[in-house]
């Protein structure tokens, strides 16, 4: 993991952007999925977006859950939409106990930059229609276990120590092990392209500066 000495980077929230995400990516997997899912598809773009831009799509506050990463904001829009939504619209309902369904196609694209929409594309390419297998949400479950963000925390979450870790925006800067066993288990090979240290650098600088920009 990469040192820290400086505060944790913090981006604001859009709730407007975190349901036109949620929106978007539904339609791209055809208007329905299960909700575990397509936390790792937003996950999984966010750690892209980082990766290549310095800043994530959703601006939401990570954390590792048992079941993999996943956005604060965006699990609560997707767990509790009755709740998020009150005397509103619902874009996003719940279809079943563990799937959800996309409602409104009245997506805000304005939201979204041509380089979000690159990271959404990449997403939905490399890793839906690994869900839309039997139990495939349980893979990606798998798959995001092996990236740094998650794996860190691994022995405290096997041994039962732990329910929830947050997560850093440098940590998604972290190379996974190519062998991961998660890896190795699904014969998934990683997406993402490596970074230099000296990249990883730049991008740390870089997100620090535009989240200082955004908080003033």
């Amino acid at each position: 993991m990469l040192s820290r000495i400086e505060p944790k980077i913090h981006f604001p929230f859009s709730l407007k952007k975190g349901v036109a995400m949620l929106q978007y990516l539904l339609q791209q997997v055809g208007g329905e999925y299960t909700y575990m899912g397509l936390l790792k598809l937003a996950f999984f773009a966010d750690r892209y977006h980082v990766r290549k831009y310095a800043r994530p799509i959703s601006m939401d506050e990570y954390y590792a859950f048992p079941y993999g990463p996943g956005g604060s904001m965006l699990k609560d829009i997707l767990l509790e939409p009755e709740v998020i939504f009150f005397q509103q619209e619902n874009p996003i309902e719940r279809s079943s106990a563990y799937n959800v369904r996309l409602v409104s196609q009245n997506i805000d694209l304005k939201q979204f930059s041509k380089a979000d929409i690159d990271a959404l594309s990449f997403s939905t390419n490399n890793f839906a229609d690994i869900g839309k297998r039997p139990k495939g949400e349980f893979i990606l479950s798998d798959i995001s276990h092996a990236y740094p963000e998650w794996d860190q925390y691994a022995d405290l979450f096997n041994s039962g120590k732990t329910k929830r870790e947050s997560i850093c925006y440098e940590d998604f800067l972290s190379e996974p092990k190519e062998n991961h066993p998660m890896f190795l288990k699904h014969r998934f090979i990683d997406p993402f392209d490596k970074l230099t240290e000296e990249e990883r650098t730049d991008l740390i600088d870089e997100m620090r500066e535009y989240s200082a920009v955004l908080s003033s």
